[in-house]
């Protein structure tokens, strides 16, 4: 039978890999650090730390507790502590992080933005005022939908 303490213990420093070749498409959520050396497309989410390596490339919208690029991102990042771009580091994309520190020679492109992402509000249609009727309205073609369109 497994020691319940010596598991929790083990979790502290478990993290899942990317290997470089492997290439993932889709959606992860892990719990703990995440280190990429291949490639992901897609959308992870991490409560730890994410490291991508030198080789490593991810296309999408990353979601972490910490980070540190050394390799390739294009999309956008939201990180709560500390972002770290190393010197070989390619980032193009719209950053919302704690804390940031890019050393030397690391490539940036697009925004940056310290703090926590400000939740974007839905305007709210004004309600008629109680007790009074419409009258003389006309009628209108309903308006097109808005899109929202994002290069990633």
């Amino acid at each position: 039978m497994m020691n319940p303490v010596k598991r929790i213990a083990e979790s502290v420093h478990e993290h899942n890999r990317i290997v470089e070749g492997a290439v993932i498409e889709g959606t992860i959520q892990s719990p703990v650090d995440f280190r990429v050396d291949g490639v992901i497309k897609g959308t992870l989410r991490t409560q730890g730390k994410l490291v991508i390596g030198p080789q490593g490339s991810v296309e999408g919208q990353i979601f972490a507790g910490e980070a540190s690029i050394a390799g390739k991102l294009k999309g956008s990042l939201e990180v709560k502590g500390l972002t770290t771009l190393a010197q070989t580091a390619q980032v193009h994309a719209e950053l919302y992080t704690g804390q940031i520190s890019i050393e030397a020679g690391a490539q940036f492109s697009g925004q940056c933005h310290m703090g926590v992402k400000a939740a974007e509000a839905k305007p709210a249609s004004p309600a008629p005022a109680a007790g009074t009727a419409a009258t003389g309205a006309t009628a209108s073609a309903p308006a097109a939908p808005k899109t929202t369109s994002a290069t990633v």
